[in-house]
């Protein structure tokens, strides 16, 4: 490779207690695979492919041919070695060939990263190769590469992606050797030189240095190599996927004239050609190692100013210049953690915290896709979230689940370095200032923050409470006065459960219209009473919405669907929304209700809507559709408990005026002892509308959010509900 190219002097001053964040890279995506597109990437590179047309028409194997025929040229490929795409990627690259080629010879694995380490326990474990040697080496340094026995056949990793060392030459292959060498280049292939006399079976994938897309392989083989699969048959046997002979045992060529084992996708080929030519635009190989090296330089000359950063390669011979893996010594796991979500919330860098199986740190892709200034940005931040990190502005927060959260939601809080507890407290224990200890507290509809919780919590020495976060969309269980005069954040997650919910009232609007609760109650008993369980069409009927919000409208689509008349009462929602639906407007609830033989509710409880729903409402509706149909009066609730007076509904239940009510949400939950329970004409559900799998996914991780941008003081746009507390915190912060 080229000398390292120094960054000015002046581009990176040493970084210590800035007084606010500077700037950000234009790209975040410093991930080590897949990698940053190349710089300029539109999806006008795809204007081109063959989408549609088999990988076996002459245009699409004429992009195959030419892919190979670039790669050959720019990685400056011996005329007589071979270049093909095969499945699976760089794994599937490794281990067709060490399927097929191992077995006659001893076998020596040198490793010291989580893939190589891989390709041993392959060898070992699945190949089950008699006489194998283990070169191993710990993260940050190599095996003795000089003491490898060359009659051997041996597989290596160019470089250690996931531990951010390198080979520094091939200088420890000899030219003469009896084995072949089989290396993994995935992360050094077009930002490294390659001595190919030494190299016998090389892969890669188009993931990392070009940034193009997964699940395709590379496959470069030497004559000897063809030698070896010609003049050898394993012992075990080999998937198709993985076999590049013939039933003859003689090297099918055609794998490597354009042909391909298994359906490619040519949109990916299409991808990589776009790749390959903008790499031979930047100068072929010379040019893309040397913009990995400028990458470098910004990364080598930042550590060389900090000391409290260091690479992870011990010697600096062996420091990979693309997936430069690096570790803070002055910050523990946890801060790292911290760290690395700091950087993640402000769009600076994605995907750059070490591999699960290495020490605790930083793994920095600087391949030739990444921008050098991008870089120095990056390096530049690293350093200012060091420092908010350590100087504990930016700190482990502890956050209490009361109510239950989805496990994905918990794990995403707590890999951002806070601690997460899931515990139950009891009134007395809220009422007592038990939230004091706790930063954060994370809710559903049981937990019921009061005044009085939260005064309690705040008037105790050293109280942390500033965040009360409701996973779900009302906030009714909390006092937003009294959180908003305390400069207690409130936030909920208000999308998540739109689908949920209006699946559920669309299951009760069906379930009242074919009786479905009362049919199957009757034959439970033994009953057959298919002459008395007439119901009725949804279709043609109007059907009244107290309150046209998010969950309203996505109802209200439904509805119109299957052909209802949709009626609103809404006054707050602008008359464009109402038009937009083509649905009736009308100016008191007690306008929709005269109108309508089917209400739903979708209002939030206040005290105007407390009881909103009384024996004067129900006794206003028609019982009779606009087409004729007499289909009796039917109220579902999947909003707020308490807007409907639970009495009257059941005294118009028992009465008549009402044929059906169906409700999810209750005044008092859990239920007790209701007179609804006395009706057959009345069908209930637990409060269930957000109980589904992907509710609760989506939920867990809109609040987690919400939690992690409020935590540091800034307001999460779209979630923040007391907008009032919104001057009290720093916008200026860095988000967690």
């Amino acid at each position: 490779p080229p000398p390292v190219q120094t960054a000015p002097a002046h581009s990176l001053p040493t970084i210590s207690k800035m007084a606010a964040p500077p700037p950000k890279p234009n790209c975040p995506n410093f991930s080590s695979g897949p990698c940053a597109k190349r710089p300029g990437f539109t999806s006008a590179a795809y204007n081109d492919a063959t989408f549609g047309r088999s990988h076996r028409a002459p245009i699409a194997m004429a992009k195959i041919k030419e892919s190979m025929a670039l790669t050959k040229e720019i990685l400056k490929i011996p005329k007589d070695y071979l270049v093909a795409m095969v499945p699976a990627s760089d794994t599937g690259a490794v281990e067709m060939m060490m399927w097929q080629l191992l077995g006659p010879r001893g076998v020596t694995v040198c490793h010291w990263e989580s893939f190589g380490s891989g390709w041993f326990i392959d060898a070992s474990k699945q190949l089950k190769i008699p006489k194998l040697t283990n070169k191993h080496a710990k993260f940050g340094e190599l095996p003795d590469l000089a003491s490898v026995d060359w009659n051997d056949d041996v597989i290596f990793t160019w470089n250690g992606t996931t531990s951010g060392v390198k080979v520094p030459n091939a200088d420890w292959i000899p030219e003469n050797r009896a084995g072949l060498s089989i290396c993994d280049a995935t992360s050094a292939a077009f930002a490294m030189d390659i001595d190919w006399k030494k190299i016998d079976v090389l892969t890669y994938s188009w993931q990392k240095c070009l940034g193009g897309e997964g699940a395709h392989g590379m496959l470069v083989i030497s004559p000897r190599t063809v030698e070896r699969l010609e003049s050898y048959k394993p012992t075990i046997p080999l998937p198709k996927i993985f076999r590049l002979t013939k039933s003859n045992g003689k090297l099918d060529t055609s794998i490597f004239n354009g042909s391909v084992i298994n359906t490619p996708s040519m949109v990916c080929f299409e991808d990589y050609l776009d790749a390959l030519k903008w790499a031979k635009g930047c100068g072929g190989l010379e040019g893309l190692i040397a913009r990995s090296m400028r990458n470098f330089s910004h990364v080598a000359d930042f550590i060389a100013k900090n000391p409290w950063m260091e690479f992870l390669a011990k010697d600096p011979k062996t420091v990979s210049n693309t997936s430069c893996c690096v570790v803070i010594k002055d910050l523990d796991k946890g801060q790292v953690k911290t760290l690395t979500a700091l950087l993640e919330r402000n769009k600076v860098a994605y995907d750059i915290g070490s591999y699960r199986d290495a020490p605790a740190g930083l793994r920095i892709w600087c391949g030739p896709t990444v921008e050098s200034e991008d870089v120095r940005k990056l390096m530049a931040w690293i350093g200012y979230a060091h420092d908010q990190v350590k100087s504990g502005n930016i700190k482990k927060m502890r956050i209490i689940v009361t109510d239950g959260l989805a496990a994905g939601a918990i794990k995403v809080l707590s890999e951002a370095g806070h601690e997460v507890v899931k515990k139950k407290l009891t009134k007395e224990e809220l009422d007592a200032g038990a939230l004091a200890e706790w930063d954060a507290i994370i809710i559903r509809s049981a937990t019921k923050v009061t005044a009085a919780v939260m005064k309690a919590a705040v008037a105790k020495p050293g109280s942390k409470l500033r965040l009360v976060a409701r996973a779900g969309v009302g906030v009714d269980n909390v006092d937003l006065a009294a959180a908003t005069e305390l400069g207690i954040m409130v936030v909920n997650s208000p999308l998540s459960a739109t689908n949920s919910v209006v699946e559920l009232a669309l299951a009760h609007l069906l379930s009242q219209a074919r009786m479905i609760p009362r049919a199957d109650r009757t034959m439970r008993d033994g009953k057959w009473l298919k002459n008395d369980l007439v119901g009725h069409e949804l279709a043609g009927k109007n059907l009244g919405f107290i309150g046209f919000g998010r969950i309203g409208q996505a109802l209200g689509r439904v509805a119109k669907a299957v052909g209802m008349n949709i009626h609103v009462y809404d006054p707050f929602l602008p008359d464009a929304v109402v038009q937009g639906f083509g649905a009736t407007r009308h100016a008191t609830p007690l306008d929709v209700f005269r109108a309508c033989t089917h209400i739903t509710i979708h209002a939030f409880l206040s005290p105007q809507t407390k009881h909103m729903v009384n024996q004067e409402l129900i006794g206003a509706m028609p019982g009779v559709a606009p087409d004729g149909t007499k289909c009796g009066n039917h109220i579902v609730n999947c909003g707020r408990g308490g807007i409907i007076d639970e009495a009257a509904a059941a005294a118009a239940l028992k009465s008549g005026q009402l044929k059906s009510l169906a409700l999810d949400v209750f005044e008092k939950e859990p239920v007790g002892k209701t007179p609804l329970f006395e009706c057959d004409n009345f069908q209930g559900t637990p409060h269930i509308g957000a109980s589904t799998i992907e509710a609760q996914n989506r939920v867990g991780a809109e609040i987690a959010g919400a939690v992690l941008a409020a935590l540091d003081g800034s307001a999460p746009p779209g979630n923040l509900v007391n907008k009032a507390v919104q001057p009290k915190f720093a916008a200026a912060k860095p988000k967690m």
